[in-house]
């Protein structure tokens, strides 16, 4: 009988193993994709300025006015980096898409010829809510910031702008996300014509 023992012993052993191989074969089968998921970034369009928007500024002449802080309100509907689909998107300007909108707005007040370090006036403001969802069928941005301008340090403007983009999208993220991306710096340009057409902002700016 002692010398019955390794016959049995021995192929449950390398059964035992095989088994083990076959459970961390599976476990990497799983866990690598995800990583490469969860790795995968993707870089929003870089803004282009809004022929309509510069006019707008242009027609407001005269106008002097200096950028000022823009910064994010953390929380809600307002993340960094955002979420599209299985990606993370990002801004390819500074840290933020609070950067990327103060960018915006600099672009637009420069080729409006509108733009003077040294002036009294200053804009800045806070993005409040930042989503894009690549869904299937329809993708929608959604961007809400509050606009400040103040003169000599005095508040003469603060108001919330919000506006809303729609667009197709297909069922294939390959083809949904990138997109996404190309259609971010519409909705910001949308944004920006919702500010500079409001009246009010205009007699603060002037």
């Amino acid at each position: 009988m002692g010398g019955a023992a390794p016959r049995f012993l021995t192929p449950y052993i390398y059964y035992h193993n095989d088994q083990n191989n076959m459970t961390y074969s599976r476990r990497l089968s799983i866990l690598v994709p995800l990583t490469m998921l969860a790795a995968c970034s993707v870089v929003a369009t870089p803004y282009s300025p809004s022929v309509e928007n510069i006019q707008t500024l242009k027609d407001a002449s005269p106008v002097q006015a200096r950028i000022g802080d823009f910064r994010n309100q953390d929380g809600g509907d307002n993340h960094y980096p955002l979420q599209v689909r299985a990606n993370v998107m990002r801004s390819p300007v500074g840290k933020s898409f609070a950067d990327y909108l103060s960018n915006a707005v600099t672009q637009e007040l420069t080729l409006a010829g509108t733009l003077s370090p040294s002036a009294s006036v200053e804009i800045g403001g806070v993005l409040l809510q930042n989503n894009v969802d690549a869904g299937v069928g329809t993708g929608v941005g959604t961007i809400s910031a509050r606009f400040v301008v103040k003169r000599d340090g005095t508040v003469r403007y603060d108001q919330v702008k919000t506006v809303r983009s729609e667009w197709d999208s297909s069922f294939a993220a390959a083809i949904a996300v990138p997109k996404a991306t190309q259609q971010y710096p519409l909705v910001v340009q949308k944004l920006l014509g919702s500010l500079y057409s409001d009246p009010a902002f205009i007699s603060a700016i002037r």
